[in-house]
């Protein structure tokens, strides 16, 4: 009992998922859908109709061959030969009326899909199943199978439509001659249907397995193929290493694609032997009847063309099953994506508006970890951080500042504890509503391989179309000089192979983090988070950047991360973190006379200026 009510819960979950595809097909072109099903079942008719035609001639051949009225014979002949004909032109359109309507439905549910997916991934606001593993497995294979789960689904269902459209009209043919051998020929689809299903689980599986080693693959392929690992690849002669990892995670692909094709290589042979056995009893049966005398040789072949096209059609039927089994595997995978839930973050169901910042930002009481199974990566950090004041986080690399950011940020939320907003617990804002209020520039910043114009831009995309203030951004960052010396200036692409026919540029590590700051300084934010702002920047660019730092902060509440304290003892407030705790507080100069971390860590760097 408990096996049947599995069953039919998967049947029922299968037929859902299959309706949901077909659903989805409709409401893209419907009128496609009806003429592809109504093509496919008058092309399913076709080959009981050129059997009739081949038996009709053979008959009409064999019972007039000896008449005495050649002129009637002809008459004939030319009769059957036109329907033929007719036949023919209807089987020869479809066909490519129906590839075409079929591509044209294809092109429109990829768009569909695809767009949905990253719909999807866009409409996740926090950053925790960017880290996950087993997301980017999923994504792998919807982006790899699941997108086309849809058109393949209708492509089958087509198919079963000719394939019953062929045996329900062969099969009223062979129940006239036999009734059990007509039931004998349709017993002989189950075993085939169950092992294709099967298989097709197992090919979903293997799929499932290999999207780790094709990731990584593409990864190994990348290092050997793009230009930012090239010099580091060349210079350490990593290229036969990285060849090597390339084609061992290949071959584990390719290995078990292969074991997957010698299984169904075996099934396949089996149920060939037994559909042998079949067409050859049905075909011994056929020529007894005609032994008899009960049927004349054009009923001969036509019923022999009955028998090889039902079981032909049963297995055709048989794999399309198993290829609906595949779109439904995948398909599910789509459909789990979609209905993704934000693990981190807290969902408000009428959220407040972001005001203006003007008591200060108050940490109460803040830990985190990623996961109830993970070490806390901060632990009970209180600080408040007044309105249009300066913050600087210092600490040892895995102190927890970077993370920090992450929580005031809203791309996770705290595990225990609240961050205010002028007294407003954050997680009453919109995401995005909060990030529209703030600025910030990360140590790992996007090197967007898009024009000038568009790096700058895309901080503040409604003003992407505004020249003007994408200069004054560039001018702010101190990048503006070097745009103009390129040949075409804001619309020069800072890329080597998205670069189409003028070819491409690059900028150095500096120049990149200087664009990184000018799309910071596209926001009129009310704060501003620096999490290395001068990592990359050269002595000149960094200390003409501080020469006007004040200035560019005036009127904003900035949160600095840095490992150079002459940049630190701008701030008006330092916090030192220490194994995600905050261990010291204060101005720089109290730090100093506390002579604790902060003073130590200061006077090693000053330590080695001096050396």
């Amino acid at each position: 009992m408990h096996k049947i009510r599995r069953w039919l819960t998967l049947i029922a979950g299968t037929m859902r998922y299959i309706g949901q595809m077909l659903w989805l097909a409709w409401q893209v072109q419907p009128v496609y859908c009806v003429a592809l099903i109504v093509l496919e079942i008058l092309q399913g008719i076709v080959p009981l109709a050129t059997a009739w035609i081949i038996k009709s001639i053979i008959d009409l051949l064999t019972q007039h061959f000896h008449a005495q009225d050649p002129g009637q014979l002809v008459r004939g002949l030319m009769a059957l030969l036109l329907i033929q004909a007719v036949i023919l032109i209807v089987a020869q359109l479809g066909a490519p009326l129906s590839e075409f309507l079929l591509a044209e439905l294809s092109r429109k549910l990829t768009l569909q899909v695809k767009t949905t997916i990253y719909q999807k991934i866009n409409s996740l606001a926090g950053i925790s199943h960017f880290e996950d593993p087993q997301f980017h497995n999923t994504i792998e294979m919807v982006a790899t199978h699941a997108q086309m789960a849809p058109t393949q689904m209708l492509q089958n269902v087509n198919m079963l439509c000719k394939g019953a459209a062929t045996l329900l009209s062969f099969l009223g043919v062979l129940i006239a001659l036999s009734p059990l051998l007509a039931l004998i020929v349709c017993i002989t689809v189950l075993p085939q249907a169950v092992v294709q299903i099967k298989l097709s689980r197992q090919r979903f599986d293997m799929f499932f397995d290999n999207s780790p080693r094709e990731r990584r693959a593409a990864y190994y392929g990348r290092l050997l193929s793009w230009a930012p690992y090239a010099k580091e690849v060349r210079l350490f002669n990593l290229g036969q290493y990285f060849l090597t990892r390339f084609t061992e995670m290949t071959r584990l692909i390719l290995g078990a694609q292969s074991q997957q094709q010698i299984r169904e290589l075996r099934w396949q042979g089996g149920l060939a032997f037994l559909s042998t056995i079949v067409t050859s009893g049905a075909l011994v049966v056929v020529v007894l009847q005609a032994f008899s005398g009960r049927i004349s040789i054009g009923d001969i072949v036509f019923y022999i063309s009955a028998v090889e096209s039902i079981q032909s059609t049963l297995s055709s039927m048989a794999f399309e099953l198993s290829n609906m089994n595949d779109s439904m595997l995948f398909f599910r995978q789509y459909k789990e994506l979609l209905h993704l839930q934000e693990e981190q973050l807290s969902v408000t169901q009428e959220p407040c508006a972001v005001p203006p910042l003007t008591s200060g930002i108050t940490l109460r009481n803040v830990s985190f970890r990623y996961s109830e199974q993970q070490p806390w990566v901060l632990r009970h950090i209180n600080l408040f951080l007044p309105a249009c004041q300066c913050l600087a986080l210092v600490g040892l690399n895995g102190a927890g500042k970077t993370t920090l950011i992450k929580l005031l940020t809203r791309l996770y939320d705290p595990t225990e504890g609240e961050i205010l907003w002028d007294g407003i617990d954050i997680r009453e804002f919109e995401p995005q509503e909060l990030r529209r209020n703030m600025g910030a520039i990360f140590q790992d910043f996007v090197r967007y391989e898009l024009t000038v114009h568009e790096n700058i831009g895309l901080g503040n995309t409604d003003l992407l179309e505004n020249t003007v203030e994408i200069q004054k951004a560039a001018l702010k960052a101190g990048i503006h000089e070097r745009i103009e010396k390129l040949a075409d200036g804001y619309q020069s692409m800072l890329s080597l192979w998205m670069a189409e026919e003028k070819g491409g540029t690059d900028f150095s590590v500096g120049e990149w983090q200087k664009l990184a700051l000018a799309r910071m300084f596209m926001r009129d934010s009310q704060v501003l988070i620096l999490d290395e702002p001068t990592a990359s920047l050269d002595a000149q660019a960094e200390y003409e950047l501080y020469q006007h730092f004040r200035e560019l902060m005036r009127g904003h509440t900035c949160i600095l991360i840095t490992h150079r304290f002459n940049t630190v003892r701008m701030a008006e407030q330092i916090a030192v973190l220490e194994e995600g705790q905050i261990s010291e507080l204060g101005t720089h100069k109290e730090l100093l006379e506390r002579n604790g971390t902060y003073a130590q860590l200061y006077g090693m760097q000053a330590e080695s200026y001096r050396a």
